[in-house]
């Protein structure tokens, strides 16, 4: 049985070590690097070099998992785990230099997610969960709120 904790705690790792890679790119992408894949779905290098490292670092972790992968680095399926990623989320936020941007890893069992990794690049801060735990924010629990009045919650902002 996969210890799903030790398995977040490394994949938490490996997004911040591609949000590090991403970082160092804000504000740096010219236009003629940037493909278009469909209306409003752009791709940098950053994108695909991003997506290479984490499932480099995820093969090692898992390595009869397969992968879905939004820009295809890996296409296999696995019998069972399959790791599915979005190694830049919000691209054109990135090109622009606009938080937020993040990299979202997650892994499934058969049908079901049992990990969960967002790691949002610019505010540094980790959400992950894995099955049978609480969800986190930066190794931190957190919670839903426990205000039991509909008037005293914050749901959005606007202005």
């Amino acid at each position: 049985m996969i210890d799903y904790k030790h398995l977040c705690h490394s994949v938490c790792d490996i997004a911040k070590e591609a949000g590090a890679f991403i970082r160092t790119h804000v504000g740096t992408i010219k236009t003629d690097l940037i493909d278009v894949k469909g209306q409003h779905d752009l791709v940098t290098f950053v994108d695909k070099s991003s997506e290479k490292l984490i499932v480099e670092r995820l093969k090692q972790l898992l390595p009869d998992s397969g992968f879905i992968a939004e820009e295809g680095t890996d296409e296999s399926i696995g019998d069972v785990y399959n790791w599915i990623i979005d190694p830049l989320d919000g691209t054109t936020n990135f090109i622009h230099g606009l938080a937020p941007f993040a990299v979202s890893i997650a892994l499934q069992e058969s049908d079901r997610t049992v990990i969960g990794v967002v790691y949002e690049v610019c505010l540094d801060e980790c959400f992950s969960a894995y099955e049978g735990d609480f969800s986190r924010l930066n190794g931190q629990k957190i919670e839903c709120t426990s205000t039991s009045d509909f008037n005293d919650t914050l749901i959005a902002t606007g202005f």
